[in-house]
This record gives structure tokens, sequence and C-alpha cells, in this order.
């Protein structure tokens, strides 16, 4: 006797750590739940963002009777993963999914031929800072002067100069640290 949906629902919650109404979409649907449970089981503890993806960013977009992706269930974890991991950020995970599911590379492959790693490398966005707050001596002042959101318009100049690739924790960090020095 299959597994009933009441019961799929709770061991998706407790194994992979989704959400109630999460749980309770994909239970619904038995290929559906299936296909999630392929795509999380190489990471669980990525299931959240697994289900996100497949539920938010996929269902969203997907037409006609057929309601699973095209794509190999692993490449969700793989995208979850990468945006766990801080390799690339929310934005550029949007931009791999959909070329993913485009062109059915995985997202590994994608982050490589896009050129979307995130620059995580202390010493270049440290140079990347340095320009930018030479560049912006009001922002600088501003925050010099107790204004903490400054440091969003020289994060936004550094974000500006990588050209989208710098770590955006790391480098409101050193701006931070640099700014308080």
């Amino acid at each position: 006797m299959p597994e009933l949906p009441a019961a799929k629902k709770v061991r998706l919650v407790e194994k992979f750590g989704v959400s109630a109404y999460q749980a309770g979409v994909l239970a619904a649907d038995a290929a559906l739940a299936d296909y999630f449970e392929k795509a999380a089981a190489p990471k669980p503890a990525n299931g959240a963002a697994v289900a996100n993806f497949l539920l938010n960013d996929f269902l969203a977009t997907a037409t006609g009777d057929n309601l699973l992706p095209n794509v190999a269930a692993e490449f969700f974890s793989e995208l979850a993963d990468l945006a766990a991991s801080g390799q690339i950020n929310s934005k550029q995970a949007k931009e791999v999914f959909a070329q993913m599911i485009a062109t059915g590379k995985s997202p590994a492959t994608l982050v490589k031929e896009l050129g979307l790693a995130q620059v995580s490398d202390v010493g270049q966005l440290e140079a990347f800072c340095d320009q930018a707050i030479a560049a912006n001596p009001k922002s600088v002042a501003d925050f010099k002067a107790g204004k903490q959101n400054a440091v969003n318009a020289l994060k936004g100049q550094v974000m500006k100069l990588s050209k989208g690739t710098a770590n955006p924790q790391l480098v409101g960090d050193i701006l931070v640290k640099k700014l308080s020095n």
C-alpha cells in the first residue's frame, strides 16, 4: 500500500526540514514528491532550499500537464548547495536556475560558463573596497558620522567594480572593518 499523503507530509518535514506548507504541496502529488526526494537526497539539510526552487521557481514557470522538470533531480540539490555555500548569491541562483531548466546543463557547469562564481578572495575584495572608499568620500564621511547605512552605498560600488561577483557578506564585513579603523 502506498504511503498516504498525511504520512508523507510528516516524513518530508522531519527528514528534509521543509515547512508544513511545502510538505503539503509536495505530498499532494506523488510524482512531484518522488522527484523532490531524489533532488534533496544528496544533501537533506538543503531540503527547504530545494523545495523552494522546485515549488516557487519551477512550478511558477511549468506549463502543460507535465509538472516535473526535464533535468536531473540532483541538479536542484547542486544549485541549493552552491547558494548555501556562498559560491553564488540568490540573484545568481535564479539566473543559473533559469539556464539549468532551459539547457539541461548542471548548475556547476553554468556557473563556470556564465562567469557567476562569487569572489571570496579577501585580498581581491579588499582591493575593490579600497577603490570604492577612495572614490566615495561622502559615503565614508557619512558612515564615520554614524550613518550605518552609508556602507550600503559603498557595498554597491564594490559590487559594480566586481561586476556583481563579489561576496556581499564579505564585502560588508571588510568595509565596516576598514571604515571603523
